[in-house]
């Protein structure tokens, strides 16, 4: 059956802790050339207030050796592990607005930057927004992420402050723990191949259901490079959870089972690679193939030292072969709707139901276990 699976270890994107000797098998650190053509940048070297970061195209930034370098971590993402870590953004003498510029000229080299909420974002930070917002998007909290997937093609998070503790970074190859479970439990594939409903966290459009109302797979099986047949993801258990509570669809022992086991896999410290982004570092993922999440954090008392990350979510033509359903909405990402914005209580939801959201996310990680 096809949700066996592939039997090829040899795919790049299946990979364990054990599978780089240092961070230095999958850093990219730029030298001080690619710093200059950062701050060469006419996006940049004269950032204009009033204009929108968004409306920047590839002239405005103009790389020249860098954008040979991004070419090949941009393969690397697509065809090769799943990610690239890049060390060294220039940020010295910058604004928070030319740093978050930089981020963007960068991400323009792996794909077209999509809406991350109903607000229309294309770029956004990643705070902790509680004090202001009652129920932010949890991407705005300094609550702990369980390994997840977004819903866009490749995810880049960049640095620019750090938290005084906590915020640690972690990601996992969902190719491997496709493979675990084959080898572990096949029977547990077929739940995680037909799929869940997924809450739209109130930001679904005019005549949109506030829960999906088709099964998105978690695992799916579909042709890639050379017509070889691999395996994408797309995992977010609280939004599973929040989804099938408000649909009235009770999940099954059986899938909470596969939920179960896929959270343990993915969060075994022999199979994670954990790590802290600095000032100047950005990651860039293959939402398909590698799944990400962040310890929780404590800020800094000062306001302006507070963690504060730029993010992106990004798309390109031709990128992987998956399933529609594995958009939440008609488009990747979401969509702009006016007078819209994220409602859902993910703290509530930990509370109300513990068995079924696998309880509060707990990586069990410190310091001692960063990748340094």
């Amino acid at each position: 059956m096809a949700m066996d699976g592939p039997r090829d270890a040899a795919d790049p994107a299946l990979w364990r802790a054990a599978s780089f000797a240092a961070p230095a098998d999958y850093e990219i650190v730029l030298s001080d050339a690619d710093r200059r053509e950062i701050l060469a940048a006419p996006a940049v070297r004269s950032r204009e207030p009033a204009r929108e970061i968004a409306s920047l195209i590839h002239t405005d930034f103009g790389f020249g050796g860098l954008a040979a370098k991004l070419a090949d971590a941009y393969r690397e993402v697509r065809d090769g592990r799943g990610f690239a870590v890049l060390r060294g953004l220039p940020y010295d003498g910058l604004t928070v607005e030319q740093f978050a510029a930089a981020v963007w000229g960068i991400g323009l080299h792996f794909g077209a930057a999509l809406s991350q909420n109903a607000q229309g974002e294309r770029i956004t930070h990643a705070v902790d927004a509680t004090a202001e917002d009652p129920t932010p998007r949890m991407y705005r909290s300094n609550m702990e992420l369980r390994l997840h997937t977004d819903i866009t093609a490749m995810i880049a998070l960049a640095c620019w402050h750090k938290a005084q503790t906590g915020g640690i970074s972690v990601i996992t190859s969902g190719v491997m723990v496709h493979d675990e479970i084959r080898r572990r439990a096949p029977h547990l594939l077929e739940p995680l191949y037909r799929g869940f409903h997924y809450h739209r966290l109130g930001e679904e459009g005019p005549g949109e259901a506030p829960v999906t109302p088709y099964r998105v797979p978690v695992f799916a099986l579909r042709g890639g490079p050379g017509g070889v047949e691999q395996v994408s993801v797309r995992y977010l258990r609280s939004g599973i959870v929040g989804g099938h509570r408000a649909a009235g669809v009770a999940l099954t022992p059986l899938e909470l089972e596969a939920m179960d086991l896929f959270d343990a896999i993915a969060r075994a410290q022999e199979n994670r690679l954990a790590f802290y982004l600095e000032r100047g570092d950005m990651f860039v993922l293959n939402n398909y193939a590698v799944m990400h999440a962040r310890t929780g954090f404590t800020n800094f008392l000062e306001p302006e030292r507070k963690r504060l990350l730029v993010r992106l979510w990004l798309d390109q033509a031709g990128f992987r072969d998956v399933p529609e359903e594995f958009k939440f909405f008609a488009t990747n990402g979401v969509p702009k709707q006016a007078g819209k914005r994220a409602t859902y209580d993910f703290k509530k939801l930990y509370a109300d139901d513990p068995q079924a959201t696998g309880g509060l996310p707990n990586l069990q990680l410190d310091d001692t276990a960063v990748a340094r």
